[in-house]
């Protein structure tokens, strides 16, 4: 793409109520973004994809930016894509009270940070551009579990949020926060997942637990293909059981070569690029 392309790729079309290419592929650009320093996360959005209001917030593991125009707002937490070590440690994290309060258990580590920080965020969002406008979470890999996270406490709030879109996301809850959360969400978190990728599949379903929001799978030629039914899941998604945390992960990695690889922000980019 051009330099001239970029404010034209950044756009958002606050209307569309279900999975929109256009605005996954512009919170694929808000979740690649993320991952810079604050000044070239300012540059990018406010000067290249001209959106007027650029905030980047740092609390603990919760990282990130605000962009906000007067037709949209997008909130982008901050991944982990280049520290693929630590998933060694997070998927031995045990459950900690959701943000529901009825018996939603969620993943300690995922949650430490974003419990304490989502009312700053909920201010953020409400004193930046215009408050009324729809407002869009997103992230890749940690930031995608974060963003989930962020969209549970602000459904409690009864904050309006317009769409979650999330990339190589791992699993955040406990079955009873994902039946929970998906009641709120009402068909409004779209989970992107390439192929193999290795952080979408822990923790291990051995630990109980579950993903949340409608899959959206990219397959090798980059062909989206949504809701896929159990049977391809199967065969997708086919977890070794019976693992222990740490070896489950090499035994995915062993299984599938490309798990790793697939787990890149520049590759979901590429393949669902206009």
């Amino acid at each position: 793409r051009t330099e001239q392309d970029h404010s034209i790729m950044f756009s958002i079309s606050p209307k569309s109520k279900g999975f929109d290419i256009q605005n996954a592929y512009t919170c694929a650009l808000a979740s690649k973004a993320a991952y810079q320093s604050p000044e070239l996360i300012g540059h990018q959005i406010g000067e290249e994809w001209e959106v007027p209001n650029v905030l980047p917030f740092h609390y603990s593991n919760v990282r990130g930016f605000i962009a906000a125009s007067d037709h949209f707002t997008i909130v982008s937490f901050l991944g982990s894509e280049r520290d693929y070590e630590i998933w060694h440690e997070n998927i031995d994290a045990s459950f900690i009270d959701g943000p529901f309060g009825q018996g939603d258990r969620v993943h300690r580590g995922f949650n430490i940070g974003i419990a304490e920080e989502i009312k700053n965020i909920e201010s953020k969002i409400n004193n930046i551009g215009n408050k009324d406008a729809p407002v869009f979470l997103t992230g890749h890999s940690l930031g995608g579990a974060i963003a989930n996270l962020a969209a549970a406490y602000l459904f409690v709030t009864n904050r309006p949020v317009h769409s979650v879109y999330t990339f190589g996301a791992p699993r955040v809850g406990c079955k009873n926060f994902k039946a929970i959360y998906n009641k709120f969400d009402c068909g409004r978190s779209f989970r992107i997942v390439n192929r193999h990728d290795i952080v979408s599949r822990i923790p291990p379903r051995v630990m109980r637990y579950k993903h949340v929001g409608e899959i959206y799978y990219l397959n090798s030629e980059g062909k989206i293909h949504a809701g896929v039914n159990s049977w391809k899941r199967l065969l997708l998604y086919l977890d070794p059981s019976g693992k222990d945390p740490k070896e489950y992960i090499k035994e995915i990695a062993r299984r599938f070569p490309g798990a790793i690889d697939d787990h890149s922000m520049d590759k979901y980019l590429k393949k669902i690029q206009l």
